[in-house]
């Protein structure tokens, strides 16, 4: 008689008991493994575009001119504040005048500018109007030129522009219109009336040098579309406002809340998003923010 070998029924139940246990295990163990990836991958997504939206911000207002930075409110253009000591919320623009970086670097304008003048024009030793006229076309893809330009007196008592009305004297702002003026190393005042660099007082105050400007900047948070919008090339000394820019990009989209802060020099920029999809996992760190501090 052969004698066949065989499983037995306790073996088998055994084998059955052993083969569930690993299949509801392991399926949980393989579902709970692709949810953490799917949640990795989402959040690292959201945290680069955090990122990169604050270091946008951030490259941008390195070239600010120190006292020329607001919050606005976004409903009321009107409504605009120094950021310096603000602390409310619901002013969702922010605004600043930036000097040109890129004509200091190509040296198409010095900063700094003699006593000696005339009337209506500015002497600027290495300055080169008809580069820096060249740059600011460029720069503005043909939208703008030096005509469109001013300059900041360091020192100069702030007064600034966000009203929404063009500068008609030097009293009104600390942005002074420029032109291009007799020679390639002078600026001419840009108004319609009779003021001029005349007006200047030299003797009880010592400018010596000056930033110049050809756009100002914001960033707009629209809170209903939860988008982060950045303007420029639009000049407030000409009654311009950030609406009027000809140039608008859109920074970042599923925005939750955008936060700005500063204290005297010092400002600080916040992006936060919430995710959807995070919530859909039921995922408790569905915020992802990202800070960065501006000098």
């Amino acid at each position: 008689m052969i004698k066949k070998n065989a499983f037995t029924m306790i073996e088998l139940v055994f084998v059955i008991v052993v083969m569930g246990i690993i299949g509801k295990f392991g399926t949980e163990f393989l579902a709970q493994a692709y949810k953490n990836f799917i949640s990795t991958k989402i959040q690292n997504k959201y945290q680069n575009q955090s990122a990169t939206a604050v270091e946008f911000i951030a490259r941008r207002l390195q070239y600010r001119i120190q006292s020329s930075v607001i919050v606005r409110d976004f409903s009321t253009f009107s409504d605009y504040k120094p950021l310096e000591g603000f602390q409310n919320s619901g002013y969702d623009v922010l605004e600043w005048v930036s000097y040109s970086s890129e004509g200091l670097k190509n040296r198409s304008w010095s900063g700094i500018y003699s006593k000696e003048k005339s009337n209506s024009e500015l002497y600027s030793p290495e300055t080169n109007t008809s580069k820096l006229n060249t740059l600011i076309s460029t720069l503005s893809h043909g939208k703008s030129t030096i005509n469109d330009a001013a300059v900041y007196f360091i020192g100069s008592d702030d007064n600034w522009v966000w009203d929404g009305n063009p500068v008609t004297d030097f009293n009104s702002s600390s942005m002074k219109p420029i032109k291009a003026g007799g020679s390639l190393n002078k600026f001419a005042t840009n108004y319609t009336g009779s003021d001029d660099f005349s007006d200047l007082d030299l003797k009880n105050k010592e400018y010596n040098s000056y930033q110049l400007s050809w756009t100002a900047n914001a960033i707009v948070f629209d809170k209903n579309n939860q988008q982060l919008w950045f303007y420029t090339d639009y000049q407030p000394w000409e009654g311009d406002k950030y609406t009027d820019a000809t140039s608008k990009r859109l920074i970042m989209e599923e925005v939750s809340d955008f936060r700005k802060r500063q204290n005297k020099r010092i400002i600080t920029i916040k992006v936060c998003s919430i995710n959807e999809k995070l919530k859909d996992l039921d995922e408790s760190d569905f915020l992802t923010c990202k800070e960065k501090t501006i000098l």
